[in-house]
């Protein structure tokens, strides 16, 4: 069974969203394994009946699900804000992208609420920019 990995030597914008997107058209599984929502790619692609062009942002859900065949999985590395993971799923739905039962969540993935970035706005406060 061959396998197809995308993987970056940097921080940043290496262009990995737009690989993906194009590899995903035959894939089965297209895994996010690190990172989290604070990124993301825009891609168009043609949805519905009319096949008309449609603008999907992803940040946190892989860009496979885009292939109605593939099963996105977020791994155990993947820091998942959870409002952010929920309106994101909404907002591709809304689209017209359906991804339900094709979307896995690890139960090792790290969780991160609002409050989490709270306390971390408070404690760099406290710092007082000597971080």
């Amino acid at each position: 069974m061959p396998v197809e990995v995308v993987l970056g030597t940097q921080w940043g914008d290496e262009g990995k969203g737009k690989l993906v997107d194009i590899i995903s058209q035959g894939i089965d599984i297209c895994a996010r394994c690190a990172g989290g929502n604070n990124a993301g790619h825009t891609i168009v692609v043609p949805m519905g009946p009319n096949g008309e062009k449609t603008m999907l942002d992803f940040h946190l859900l892989p860009c496979g699900l885009v292939n109605p065949t593939c099963v996105g999985l977020i791994g155990s590395g993947v820091v998942v804000h959870v409002p952010s993971f929920f309106a994101e799923l909404e907002k591709l739905e809304s689209k017209g992208l359906n991804c339900q039962g094709r979307l896995l969540l690890s139960d090792r993935a790290h969780l991160v609420f609002d409050f989490h970035q709270i306390v971390d706005g408070l404690k760099e406060v406290e710092l007082g920019g000597k971080s």
